[in-house]
């Protein structure tokens, strides 16, 4: 399915479609819509998925994203408050490039 904005794809897809836009196999997608975690309509034997449907899937949640912002917690330890925090994904990606660059520029600097 050739499509550059969602604009592109049909109001209503099929479960072969959804499964293409998606990047999944089609049981996948059934299987998703037997759970009830993507929302679409059985005709006969053949599921449809509104097009909302899909961007609504694709779309975070607002509890997603704050919980995204906010990874650490305040612990109370003997009256002493200590933050506990998990790394970010993109934090991580950020330091590791930025060191990176600074490598690069001290070894050019160097004229290395």
């Amino acid at each position: 399915m050739n499509m550059r904005q969602w604009s592109d794809l049909p109001l209503v897809l099929t479960s072969d479609q959804a499964a293409a836009v998606l990047q999944l196999k089609r049981r996948t997608i059934a299987n998703m819509l037997d759970r009830g975690e993507l929302r679409g309509v059985k005709i006969g034997k053949e599921w449809r998925v509104n097009r909302v449907e899909l961007i609504r899937l694709m779309t975070p949640s607002p509890a997603e994203t704050s919980a995204k912002a906010t990874p650490s917690t305040l612990i109370n330890k003997g009256g002493v408050l200590v933050v506990k925090a998990e790394p970010l994904d993109d934090l991580t990606d950020f330091i590791l490039n930025e060191r990176e660059q600074r490598v690069a520029d001290l070894i050019q600097q160097a004229g290395l």
